[in-house]
């Protein structure tokens, strides 16, 4: 198990190293940024208002940010995984899994056509349906 977690963080710091890794670093640097209030220019930034700036600055701290929350992950999958109560139900949704039966490529095809083609529909429905009671509401003068 331990060969595993090596060869998933492994994984995981080759993933950062590449462009959609670096796109996904800077995202965390985005959220980062956008959960830590706005700080005015000049001011001193001193806490977790100075993360963003960092990360920019340094991307080092970035891919341990992400190299800690893999490893953070992988513990907490492992932990859940080795609960009896979860290991007996992963066996039973795998049991379950063998007697599905997989539509063919071109069932999913055709019902992927119905299912979008009904979502059109309804939202021309819903669109007349809005305007119509819009119409109505101004008409009326509550609008």
């Amino acid at each position: 198990m331990l060969g595993v977690i090596a060869v998933i963080a492994w994984g995981a710091l080759r993933l950062i190293q590449t462009t959609a890794g670096k796109t996904i670093m800077s995202f965390f640097g985005w959220l980062t940024h956008f959960v830590v209030p706005a700080v005015a220019e000049g001011e001193e930034v001193v806490g977790l208002a100075a993360l963003p700036k960092i990360l920019a600055d340094h991307p080092v701290p970035l891919y341990m940010l992400a190299g800690a929350i893999a490893l953070i992950g992988i513990w907490v999958a492992f932990r859940i995984v080795n609960m009896p109560r979860v290991a007996e139900f992963l066996i039973a949704v795998e049991a379950e899994m063998v007697k599905v039966s997989w539509p063919s490529s071109r069932e999913l095809y055709v019902t992927t056509i119905v299912v979008i083609t009904v979502m059109l529909i309804f939202c021309v429905f819903l669109a007349i349906y809005d305007f119509v009671w819009q119409l109505l509401f101004r008409w009326i003068g509550v609008l």
